[in-house]
């Protein structure tokens, strides 16, 4: 049954900067009632999103690819709020974002529980410094951080429709500056051009901007709207992948990096602030709307890229039923 409260209704949380926490941003927020995925749940801003959304009275499917990792963070969630938080709130589900075949179980399973669907947050990505490929052959920026998430929110998106009003979240980052993306959308999958990794990265972020942008589009007059975010330079496992002379870049950085508390504010900021119940494809950093990207700004390349996106992920011959 859809959750039809008025958003516009709750408190409004005022400007918040750089460091405030999630649970500051979050402090006026009444999520009792409302079902959230959060993908990558298991660590970093991902675990810390699915925190607080559980601390604010929200239900939580953590979608995870390592599901012995992924129940590990439940029980740090449950241990450590000092029963604020129930157990019946979190669940654990297996989400391989780098498998379309893992996306379409997961996306089935989670549909077959009846659940309801108010706020998905795609916030699971990688970030790699050289080529490497999914299982369905696709670079891995592109595979996991743009068309995994793509696949699974269209199929997902009549769930959100009737469980509106409902938001998407995506989570990108300011390395969409580094973006090779024209609106000729040439080359997505790196099969021609010489392999750059920040490049690469930098591309499948600005897509997270882009579908934002196309998903509200598409959306108008149903409730649903999708939102994009950069989350800041934060301490989290992102980096896990670089090698040795980036990480060690990264200790020099980390008395600049957020700690995962301040990084998933943005994200909180942008799930719950009443102001954005009915607003979508927008960017955000340090929780305020800041400027969108020029080709998130084309809604012909939006378009596009949609298309392209569906027909490489099998949408196009493959609906959702």
């Amino acid at each position: 049954m859809a959750d039809t409260r008025d958003d516009s209704r709750a408190p409004s949380f005022g400007a918040f900067g750089k460091k405030a926490s999630a649970e500051e941003v979050s402090a006026g927020a009444d999520l009792s009632g409302r079902h959230a995925i959060v993908t990558g749940a298991n660590t970093g801003i991902g675990f810390e999103t699915a925190r607080v959304l559980a601390l604010r009275g929200s239900s939580v499917t953590m979608a995870c690819r390592n599901l012995d990792k992924a129940n590990a963070a439940r029980k740090r969630i449950l241990a450590g709020s000092s029963g604020a938080i129930d157990g019946e709130q979190l669940e654990v589900r297996e989400l391989d974002l780098a498998s379309f075949d893992s996306v379409r179980q997961f996306a089935k399973g989670f549909r077959d529980s009846g659940r309801a669907l108010n706020l998905l947050v795609n916030n699971a990505g990688v970030m790699l410094p050289a080529v490497r490929r999914t299982p369905d052959d696709f670079d891995a920026h592109f595979g996991i951080n743009h068309l995994g998430h793509f696949l699974m929110t269209n199929l997902l998106v009549d769930v959100l429709e009737r469980s509106a009003p409902a938001r998407v979240v995506c989570v990108s980052s300011d390395a969409l500056a580094a973006a090779s993306l024209t609106d000729r959308l040439e080359d997505l999958n790196w099969d021609l051009r010489k392999y750059s990794g920040i490049r690469s990265y930098g591309d499948s972020k600005l897509m997270n901007v882009m579908f934002a942008a196309e998903l509200t589009r598409r959306m108008k007059g149903t409730g649903v709207v999708a939102n994009a975010l950069h989350p800041g330079i934060v301490d989290t496992e992102l980096g896990r992948d670089q090698p040795w002379y980036i990480q060690m870049f990264g200790l020099v950085m980390f008395l600049m990096m957020k700690d995962p508390a301040r990084g998933a504010s943005t994200s909180l900021y942008v799930a719950t602030a009443p102001e954005y119940a009915d607003r979508g494809g927008l960017y955000f950093a340090d929780n305020a709307e800041k400027a969108i990207p020029k080709l998130a700004r084309d809604t012909a390349a939006c378009t596009r890229l949609w298309e392209l996106s569906a027909e490489l992920t099998g949408l196009s011959s493959s609906p959702a039923d």
